[in-house]
């Protein structure tokens, strides 16, 4: 069971979101109501939402702190005023975001590591762990090696209403497209299946692993993947699972599959990892570079592809999660503790801040400051043009690979420690603690 902390607010007035449901659920002894769901706007169907910018617009301003008793290398979704999260022990949490409290809790075998969709009544989860077969990096064979699946849960009851085996794990994010339900597995598969029954409607074999990464939608039935073992990004069609075009990278590269890419509808951003020479390939605890790149959506063709820093490669997760904002690519570094800010259009160098650690996870944007979490233990405020610290505030828990999500004026995420945390972002702007 989890277990709720409550921190004092450093705010004057904490404004709470109204919470309308129904119809009744009764959870542990008190009554739950949950809303009448339907396919609207309100769905969240891909990897931070659809502007690839995690922000629930509204007024909720609260800190709370839960427990859940699992490292956590998913991303928070929310949608009608309900927070889902999955943890590395196999549970997801339905929490009100308003004050920590669990709607329901639903527990598998292996580790929930994708980003929850949220599809009408259905959430739908992938399930799978991050042990490979093959050397890894940087070309694994498969990876999961326990139970992979896609799991599509009641929102109101968390009662299983169908599971799909897949074949190899299901950490990817998947995406929603024109009513498919497209996941690219740690097996290299890419499937397209039914959202409301899982029934397989296509499955292409790309020989390109993923592992961390995410279904970008570029509008239409057109999507973008990536993988490694044939290391290569990958434009498709979600009607078929055709390829429209494929970008690849040198044999020797690696992280390619850890990167959820980013979109502003003309170029795709990632980053990756290249072995420093005279190694031919990345190896853990070698010398690597950090690279990242920005693909054109309609040709494929690399408009650049940038060194960053250069570092000691670690055991997993070797890329990290670009976000675009305002026109510059913001990303941090699996290698070093950095932040960068990158000109989306030139891959320019605008800015490189020094952080408490590795920045691994996503960044969220609201009003032209960004916010995020380090290794360290740091939740950060930057100007996203500049890269100027606003604010920066200390916590006791590390934050790894997932993306935050902004509902209204809280900033929540989960951490490496297992720790799922909402924090007012003017907690964090006002906070100096480096």
């Amino acid at each position: 069971m989890a277990r709720i902390v409550r921190p004092a607010l450093a705010v004057a007035a904490i404004a709470l979101a109204t919470f309308y449901l129904l119809p009744d659920a009764v959870l542990a002894g008190f009554t739950i109501r949950f809303p009448l769901f339907h396919h609207t706007e309100h769905d969240w169907t891909q990897f931070r939402g659809p502007d690839n910018n995690a922000v629930v617009p509204g007024k909720l301003e609260t800190a709370w702190r839960v427990e859940t008793g699992g490292q956590i290398s998913a991303s928070p979704t929310v949608a009608d005023n309900v927070l889902y999260l999955g943890n590395n022990d196999g549970r997801l949490y339905a929490i009100d975001p308003t004050n920590g409290h669990a709607f329901w809790t639903f527990a598998t075998q292996n580790p929930l590591m994708s980003a929850p969709l949220v599809y009408g009544d259905l959430v739908i989860v992938g399930e799978g762990d991050a042990n490979s077969m093959g050397s890894s990096p940087p070309e694994p064979i498969k990876v999961g090696q326990g139970p992979s699946s896609l799991i599509a849960l009641d929102r109101r009851s968390g009662k299983v209403r169908w599971k799909r085996a897949i074949g190899g794990s299901g950490m990817p994010t998947p995406a929603i497209i024109n009513g498919v339900l497209v996941q690219h597995n740690g097996g290299g598969w890419v499937g397209g299946y039914d959202p409301a029954t899982g029934d397989r409607k296509f499955a292409h074999h790309l020989e390109s692993v993923a592992s961390m990464s995410a279904i970008l939608p570029l509008g239409g039935d057109q999507f973008v993947t990536s993988g490694v073992g044939t290391n290569a990004v990958w434009k498709m069609s979600a009607t078929d699972g055709s390829i429209l075009w494929s970008s690849t990278f040198p044999h020797g590269a690696s992280g390619i599959g850890d990167c959820p890419p980013a979109t502003d509808g003309a170029r795709i951003y990632c980053d990756y990892v290249m072995p420093v020479p005279p190694d031919t390939g990345t190896q853990v605890g070698r010398p690597a570079v950090e690279r990242i790149f920005a693909i054109d959506v309609a040709t494929g063709a690399k408009v650049w592809d940038v060194a960053a820093e250069r570092g000691t490669l670690a055991p997993r997760n070797e890329a990290a999660i670009p976000l675009l904002t305002g026109g510059v690519v913001v990303v941090g570094s699996a290698l070093a503790p950095v932040m960068h800010g990158f000109d989306a259009a030139s891959g320019r160098a605008l800015w490189t801040l020094k952080t408490r650690g590795p920045v691994k996870g996503g960044s969220v944007a609201v009003d032209g400051t960004v916010y995020f979490g380090d290794f360290g233990g740091y939740l950060w405020a930057i100007d996203a043009r500049t890269g100027q610290v606003v604010g920066d505030k200390s916590t006791d828990t590390r934050f790894n690979v997932g993306s935050p999500i902004v509902d209204g004026k809280t900033l929540i995420d989960g951490s490496d420690t297992g720790a799922i945390l909402a924090i007012p972002l003017e907690t964090i702007r006002q906070s100096h603690d480096t």
